[in-house]
């Protein structure tokens, strides 16, 4: 690699969930003697961003490559995602590091551009430094429709004619969009809040095309697996609009909405300089410089040029599938509990965990289908009714999913604490009198344990009216399997406080959790109500 003269590219190719796909793409970037540092999949956008450099002449070969062994394994007619996207290889930018002027990577743009159109037969948009029209500079002009728009307008929109290739796309790899640009930054902002209308004003606030904030493009957008809603961008210029004024900006759009900041993601590298900017606002530092960080200066001290990996878009080069080359964002697991570990567990004679945890985890995937009904109808703009009391539903129901985790523990812990007063010795009177008090202590905890899962449910189930009343009613039969689920929790925990009551001596004890269990089945059944009428509403049966 020649170190005089670098260029990074950055590929965005329409695959963020088959690592083998992935895998055989990036391939072609060491094989085209370049180095890649950095691969990030998203499951969610159905995409992934890909992060390498090299001489110019490499990186021209590399990104061909990728582009055509995209092109063998992505099918767009197939393809879904929450990320807008035209192609296989949705777009290809040339960005000068070292030695390359912004003109070189124009002509780069423009030789990969006709070589991809005349060899693979995919038409290519010509973007950003490279576009040969206004309309062009600016990726969302040329994805507007996205894939399926595009190809049902490209041979009979003038407007729409690609700069190279035929004005037809591609039968399984689309069309392609390769340009120069200088450091684009890649930056989302998730909310806890499920409501995409939020999102999307939002976006709309901030993003300059709507006369926000300079050098910002911003769209709002569904993440399916956390239920969240995010802001996601691509900072053009992060000298003229920073990172921090994005995320003021976001800040105090969110507020005025009733929502909050949960976290933020970068994807792919940034300028080290983005992030300082970002702390010399937020620390409100005066007078600083780079000759403060040490870091730096022991770089410089040991002969480098005082920069890092990031700043010049180097950095350690990833092993693909080694565990760190790929960030695969979107990933859900039970917060506090390993599902197929628990499985295994349960399926083991060994008693614990047994019904009781059984039982919680029912609950757990009630809470979780109630979540997903409300999120579903928040991230469709054309409900319009009851989206705060939504909202409230999406945000009570995953809190209630981590205290059924909670008690699956505590129902197996309970359980386990009877055995091990039952494992105690008795040989004498004394013994046998500390014995019998441990199990009267061990079964009452083995009762409450199961209890408390009748009052969460009692609780979940508290949301189903509303839910029904506002939800989407095509996720009908979803509100019933979760209500089904929580009334199975419900039964499951009763039976489990009523076979432990029967081995407990304190009789006003037994006689409050015996009211309590039988109250707690009139109201449930109450609760349940709305959800059989909308079930049998629909000739469904419940």
């Amino acid at each position: 690699m020649a170190k005089d003269r670098l260029v990074e590219c950055v590929p965005n190719f329409s695959e963020g969930r088959d690592q083998r796909v992935i895998g055989e793409i990036v391939k072609c970037i060491p094989e085209n003697g370049c180095r890649l540092l950095d691969v990030q999949s998203d499951a969610s956008h159905n995409r992934s961003v890909v992060t390498f450099v090299g001489s110019p002449e490499n990186v021209m070969e590399a990104a061909f490559a990728c582009t055509k062994k995209a092109a063998e394994l992505i099918d767009m007619e197939r393809h879904t995602g929450e990320h807008p996207r035209i192609g296989a290889t949705d777009v290809i930018p040339f960005v000068p590091v070292q030695g390359v002027t912004m003109d070189e990577c124009v002509e780069m743009a423009k030789k990969v551009g006709q070589r991809i159109a005349s060899e693979l037969g995919i038409p290519v948009y010509l973007y950003g430094k490279a576009a040969t029209r206004p309309d062009r500079v600016r990726l969302p002009d040329i994805r507007r429709g996205e894939y399926e728009g595009l190809k049902a307008t490209i041979a009979i929109d003038p407007d729409r004619m690609p700069d190279f290739g035929p004005p037809r796309m591609h039968p399984t790899a689309g069309a392609t969009a390769v340009g120069a640009r200088p450091p684009l930054i890649a930056y989302n902002v998730n909310l806890n809040t499920g409501d995409i209308v939020k999102a999307r004003t939002i976006a709309k606030a901030i993003r300059e095309s709507s006369g926000g904030l300079p050098a910002v493009q911003a769209k709002g957008i569904l993440i399916k697996e956390t239920g969240d809603v995010q802001v996601t961008m691509n900072l053009t210029d992060y000298t003229v609009t920073s990172i921090d004024t994005v995320m003021r900006h976001i800040e105090a759009e969110a507020e005025k909405l009733g929502a909050e900041v949960k976290n933020s993601e970068i994807v792919g590298l940034l300028p080290l300089d983005a992030l300082l900017d970002v702390a010399i606002a937020r620390l409100k530092l005066t007078g600083f410089s780079r000759r403060q960080i040490l870091d730096l200066v022991g770089q410089e001290a040991a002969g480098g040029d005082g920069r890092t990996g990031a700043a010049t878009g180097l950095g350690t080069s990833p092993d693909f599938g080694g565990g760190n080359a790929i960030t695969q964002k979107g990933c859900y697991y039970l917060a506090k509990m390993d599902l197929s570990k628990f499985v295994d567990d349960l399926a083991a004679p060994t008693g614990a965990p047994g019904g009781g945890a059984a039982a919680a985890v029912a609950g757990v995937l009630g809470c979780a289908l109630i979540r997903m009904v409300a999120g579903n109808t928040l991230s469709k703009a054309r409900f319009k009714e009851g989206r705060d009391r939504l909202e409230e539903i999406r945000k009570a129901s995953q809190e209630l999913m981590g205290k059924f985790q909670d008690l699956a523990i505590r129902d197996t812990e309970a359980y386990m604490a009877v055995e091990a007063a039952m494992k105690m010795p008795k040989s004498t009177d004394e013994e046998k009198a500390a014995r019998r008090a441990a199990m009267q202590e061990a079964f009452k905890g083995a009762t409450l344990s199961p209890l408390e899962t009748v009052r969460e449910v009692l609780e979940a189930m508290s949301l189903l009216p509303d839910l029904v009343r506002y939800g989407n009613p095509n996720a009908m039969t979803d509100m019933a399997v979760g209500a089904l689920l929580l009334d199975a929790a419900r039964r499951g925990a009763t039976m489990n406080v009523q076979i432990n009551l029967g081995s407990i001596e304190d009789e006003e004890f037994v006689a409050k959790c015996k009211q309590e269990i039988t109250l707690a089945a009139s109201k449930a059944q109450a609760l349940l109500q709305p959800v059989i009428d909308g079930v049998k509403g629909q000739d469904l049966d419940f």
